[in-house]
């Protein structure tokens, strides 16, 4: 047992030192010599203590600590490493300048700092870790966040095209959808990379090349096969394997989402199609055209819509109407009100009448309410039209003279809406050649100007490519072209060419029509 303070020196646990003024060696501790290996101190004695240090820690000394303990005569607990046989040795250096017998010395202790190293190095790898999966949660969140953005199949194509170079870390990308009872199909302008063998559609994986190649699965149904392609540029990191199946999963939910939206898209689209295909009258006296136009352009359908059908042999009931809403359920609204029409005109009443039974429906039914129409009867053999509006913007008329005005007579409230005045009428006659226009709100209706402006512009479009000889389709699509894209657009135009020498005349001369013609609406 120690029993002097020289001797409890010499064999304390802790490495201490006695240096010069100049941090040249002057006595060690045998602590010190077992850490460096040597047998005394003269082995060591009159070495710089920077020199028993790592080129890390010498620096350090010479820049930091050595100038800090000659102004404020202390340094505490400076992490540093010993070069020893054994290698490196972290160590935690406390020193002290003193004047001792009139010279300058520097006493230093050096803790072991081993178990602390390894627990700041453990420290710093869970602090990377813990970085680099917060940051792989907000690049998934980020590619969530996108393709949730989309909706049918091109967008989330393109969507996670893009993300892929973006947030992957992709230099390309390139993208396989399975189609029923057809190949693969191919997205994406990497088109020198391979398409995925049977083996890689299983599972993900890295090429020999570094393309990382992720199958593309929900509920174990392949619904494509994502190839990421490396950054070739010096320095570049691999893309990671993890992240991109993550991001597959992903991709896998929004195609599977896609397909089903796709599927519904194609049956509404097929519906509403089938609904408005049989809505044109085909006759000789008189020249028909439709135009629709869905406001949700990733769902085709819409609660606008037009419709013709006979009421009786030469008349011809004509009828444009929109239902409040959009998508879908305006769209299924709309076929019960335009199947409405049809059965309320069936019973050959005037068309205030139709419409008066068309608010009884919508009382009954729920259905239609706030709906707006203009629907009215015109008389092939005389041209002359009887018309109502409830709550619809009015017809124009464009005479075979280029002359053009608006229908504002006989106006009501929309359907379902009691107002103060009953449903009225109004009769007009078409000279031959006259063209009458029935359109929704979506056609004129813009948030930068007023509806009377956008009623001007519209009849000045008209008439202007009428007299540029357009008619038709043609003139329906110039039409639509110019009306704003936010809303459902549907437009109706019928042209009276006069009646036909076998028509009933005026003074009740006989008629001479085809079965086929005398059919029913």
């Amino acid at each position: 047992m120690a029993t002097s303070r020289g001797e409890r020196w010499v064999l304390a646990p802790v490495a201490l030192l006695l240096l010069d003024e100049e941090a040249r060696l002057l006595d060690a501790n045998d602590e010190f010599l077992r850490l460096l290996d040597v047998p005394d101190v003269e082995a060591v004695a009159g070495r710089r203590l920077a020199d028993l240090l790592t080129v890390g820690g010498r620096i350090y000394w010479e820049t930091h600590v050595g100038p800090r303990l000659h102004v404020e005569g202390r340094v505490d607990e400076v992490a540093v490493e010993l070069r020893t046989p054994g290698g490196r040795e972290p160590v935690l250096l406390t020193a002290i300048e003193r004047e001792v017998r009139g010279e300058r010395v520097v006493e230093v202790a050096l803790f072991g700092a081993r178990e602390r190293s390894r627990f700041e190095h453990e420290l710093v790898g869970a602090r990377r870790a813990a970085e680099e999966a917060e940051r792989r949660v907000r690049l998934l969140h980020g590619v969530a966040a996108d393709l949730a953005s989309v909706a049918g199949l091109d967008g989330v194509a393109w969507v996670l095209l893009r993300a892929a170079v973006t947030m992957l870390g992709a230099g390309d990308a390139a993208l396989w959808t399975a189609q029923e009872g057809g190949p693969l199909r191919r997205w994406g302008a990497a088109a020198s990379v391979a398409a995925p063998t049977v083996d890689e559609l299983a599972e993900a994986g890295v090429r020999d090349d570094g393309t990382v190649v992720v199958p593309l699965r929900t509920a174990g149904a392949l619904l494509g096969v994502l190839a990421l392609v490396p950054r070739r540029a010096a320095g570049s990191d691999p893309v990671d394997l993890g992240t991109a199946a993550a991001a597959g999963q992903l991709a896998a939910l929004a195609l599977a989402r896609a397909t089903t939206h796709e599927q519904s898209v194609s049956v509404a689209t097929e519906l509403q199609g089938a609904m408005l295909s049989d809505g044109i009258v085909a006759d000789p006296q008189v020249e028909i055209a439709a135009c629709y136009r869905p406001g949700v352009h990733d769902l085709q359908v819409g609660g606008d819509w037009y419709d013709t059908f006979r009421v009786a042999p030469d008349v011809v009931a004509l009828s444009v109407g929109d239902v409040v809403g959009r998508g879908l359920k305006a769209a299924t609204s709309m076929g019960q009100l335009r199947t409405a029409v049809r059965a309320a005109s069936d019973t050959g009443l005037p068309p205030e009448e139709v419409v008066s039974r068309l608010d009884r429906f919508v009382d009954r039914t729920g259905t239609g309410f706030m709906a707006s129409l203009v629907y009215g009867e015109l008389d092939l053999r005389d041209g002359v039209l009887r018309y109502t509006c409830a709550g619809h913007l009015p017809p124009l008329l464009v005479r075979a003279d280029g002359s053009a005005a608006y229908l504002w007579e006989a106006r009501s409230t929309p359907l379902g809406v009691r107002g103060a005045s009953s449903r009225v009428a109004e009769a007009v006659a078409l000279d031959p050649g006259d063209l009458l226009l029935l359109f929704t709100d979506g056609v004129v209706e813009r948030r930068d100007r007023p509806l009377a402006l956008a009623l001007d512009e519209l009849a000045e479009l008209v008439t202007n490519a009428i007299e540029a000889g357009m008619a038709g389709e043609d003139l329906l699509e110039a039409v639509v072209s110019r009306a704003p894209d936010d809303d459902d657009a549907c437009l109706l135009a019928v042209r009276w060419l006069g009646a036909g020498p076998a028509a009933t005349t005026r003074d009740g001369s006989a008629d001479v029509r085809s079965a086929d013609e005398e059919g029913s609406r």
